[in-house]
């Protein structure tokens, strides 16, 4: 299944200038483009610093540093292999002086590379993007004044292009097939934005190294809002809380999808993770996202952070490892630490991307639509033939407003307040039937609600009763409605059995103080069926003082007939509690009677294995008898086995 796992750190960063921005330092930090999955070495440029190179496994350290002068900030940077060598490749601004610089280093050697033996060579911009081809030894280099530059390894130029635009922003480098591409966007006046795609090849003397495939002026697209990121022929384009998905070659726009979880978010990022899921992060948080399914695949709160933005994810290419089990990657950003002096660090999460399929979005979907919910319910199917329509069967529509002024008018007798309940929403009975599925209006029904508890405490009105049958009975009128009506029994029960959305919390609470078996079993029950074990373990664990003695007692002493038929739920819960909490919560007695209980209830399960399988002897042996004495085209099912589940303690 899909996770995150917790942020481990990698290194702190040095408080440098650049840096200190903490909404923009990402800009200053250039991660190489040779992370994979697989991979265990990151090198990355940290403006005014170093260009450092980490190992991960098997534990994260610094083995390479090549030192940069402390007025210089990082602004591309790339590595790969080639021969027996590593090329590294990074572009540096001083000022008005961009420089390119390359050294190399023979793989797995100890010694690193010495900052003398760097070529350098100047260049007429900034480089924003920079790609090392050690296949090809060459090196593309994209400059923030629209020229496009192959050198090879000694820095000598063998080819450049001018793409007739200026203000490049983004770049891209990627592979399709044995094909190498890159696309730029270029920003334009009027918030528009030009998008190049290119296929690059060898540089030689019989043709250009590079070949323009597409040019397409795109409105309404201003880079400075935007955060851009590419995977599988897919642009994504953040702006705000809209996804915007471009598709390549033409770049057109595909899908809009609205994340709702990063409005209100300080500081956001997005990368691709795989193929049609990214990562977004809003403050400290980080969701695995499914863009097909519109579904938060897992997400998870970094505690200990006070935001997190993502700078290079490790992407695993589902067309090359579809075939692969293990779907696990990573991605690296830089965290930064609550405090009057933050500090910032580089963080690794590691990601399960999931299967990709429908399963792992399941009941995870986050659109939210936008459109006003229609309070009048329309049917399914229309019959013209039929034009007498059932009573029962017509559309009532009620003018919610007026009716809660009218009760809000009486909210002093309680006689008056039920007469114009009922009488205005036609109830015809006490609680919930099919015939009132017309009062679906969530802000009426919470509105009456909060009414009736603030305007009755000692006596409650009919309309309470038929409130709390309701299934759309309001959550935000559910915490600590239990405690509101324990002295009610009647009401007590009634919210106990039907009230959706009870409070995990407050069940528990009111199940380890209460002595009434009745209402113990009840509320088991209601919390075996509303919450996942997972759950309900965890909550029990938040609780600070707890005494299970009563629920305990309950459990193995209750002789109640509805508690023997659901003895098999209250033992799955006893054992979600004595999980959470220990045995060692208990006192010695208690603790001996809890034993001789759980072994009695394994002595009758054992028992009835046995009278299980002599039943299933009997039969096959009445069986064969029926066949041996000629019974001719007689077929019987094989009887299945049973099995009896034990549940730890």
């Amino acid at each position: 299944m899909p996770s995150l796992s917790q942020s481990f750190k990698l290194a702190v960063l040095p408080r440098v200038a650049s840096l200190s921005n903490f909404a923009f330092q990402t800009n200053f930090l250039q991660v190489a483009d040779d992370i994979e999955p697989t991979s265990n070495r990151i090198t990355i440029g940290i403006s005014e610093s170093a260009i450092s190179q980490y190992v991960l496994n098997p534990t994260p350290k610094l083995v390479l540093s090549i030192p940069i002068p402390s007025t210089n900030i990082v602004t591309a940077c790339d590595v790969a292999r080639s021969d027996e060598q590593e090329i590294w490749c990074y572009a540096l601004q001083a000022g008005k002086v961009c420089t390119l610089n390359v050294a190399s280093k023979v793989s797995h050697a100890e010694n690193g590379v010495n900052s003398d033996d760097v070529l350098k060579v100047k260049v007429d911009d900034q480089a924003v993007g920079v790609h090392v081809n050690g296949k090809d030894k060459t090196i593309v280099v994209v400059l923030k004044n629209g020229l496009i530059q192959f050198y090879d390894f000694q820095l000598k130029l063998l080819h450049s292009l001018d793409v007739s635009y200026s203000d490049v922003s983004v770049t891209k480098f990627f592979t399709e097939g044995a094909n190498d591409f890159l696309f730029i966007l270029c920003s334009l006046p009027e918030d528009k934005v030009c998008f190049k795609l290119f296929e690059l090849s060898l540089p030689n003397y019989n043709q250009v190294p590079i070949k323009e495939l597409s040019s397409i002026i795109l409105e309404d697209f201003s880079l400075a809002t935007s955060k851009i990121c590419y995977q599988s022929g897919r642009l994504y384009r953040l702006i705000g809380h809209e996804v915007l998905v471009y598709a390549l070659p033409q770049c057109q726009l595909v899908q809009a999808v609205t994340l709702p979880m990063v409005q209100g978010a300080d500081v956001i990022s997005m990368k691709p993770i795989s193929s049609n899921r990214i990562l977004v992060t809003a403050d400290n948080k980080i969701y695995l996202l499914n863009l097909t399914h519109n579904s938060i695949l897992f997400q998870r709160e970094l505690t200990h952070l006070k935001s997190f933005q993502l700078l290079k994810s490790a992407v695993i290419d589902s067309r090359v490892s579809s075939s692969l089990p293990n779907q696990k990657t990573f991605v690296i950003g830089v965290g930064t630490k609550h405090g009057k002096n933050p500090t910032s660090s580089l963080e690794i999460v590691n990601v399960d991307v999931g299967t990709g399929t429908l399963k792992d979005s399941l009941g995870k979907g986050f659109t939210v639509s936008n459109e006003p919910i229609s309070q009048v319910l329309k049917p399914l199917f229309s019959d013209e033939d039929n034009e007498a329509e059932d009573e029962d069967n017509k559309f009532e529509h009620f003018d919610f407003n007026q009716i809660y002024q009218h009760l809000e008018k009486n909210k002093q007798s309680i006689s008056s307040f039920d007469r114009i309940f009922l009488r205005e929403l036609n109830i015809k009975r006490e609680h919930y039937t099919e015939l009132d599925r017309f009062i679906c209006d969530r802000q009426f029904l919470s509105n009456v609600v909060h009414l009736i508890l603030q305007n009755f405490q000692e006596e409650y009105p009919k309309a309470l009763t038929f409130l709390l049958t309701h299934p759309l009975f309001p959550v935000d009128c559910t915490p600590k409605l239990l405690s509101r009506l324990r002295e009610h029994p009647r009401l007590f029960k009634q919210a106990i059995v039907t009230c959706p959305n009870l409070p995990l919390q407050e069940l528990l609470s009111e199940l380890f103080s209460i002595e009434n078996g009745e209402l113990s079993l009840d509320i088991s029950l209601r919390i075996l069926q509303d919450y996942t074990t997972d759950m309900i373990k965890q909550e029990v664990r938040k609780l600070n003082k707890i005494d299970v003695q009563n629920f305990i007692e309950f459990v193995i002493s209750s002789n109640d007939e509805n508690a023997i038929r659901s003895s098999h739920q209250l033992f799955q819960l006893l054992s979600l509690v004595l999980d959470s909490i220990g045995l060692f919560a208990l006192d010695g007695v208690l603790l001996d009677r809890l034993a001789d209980y759980i072994q009695e209830r394994v002595a009758i399960a054992e028992r009835n294995s046995k009278l299980c399988h002599l039943l299933d002897d009997k039969q096959n042996s009445r069986g064969f008898a029926k066949s041996g004495a000629g019974s001719v085209g007689s077929t019987r099912e094989a009887v299945p086995k049973y099995t009896v589940e034990y549940l730890d303690l």
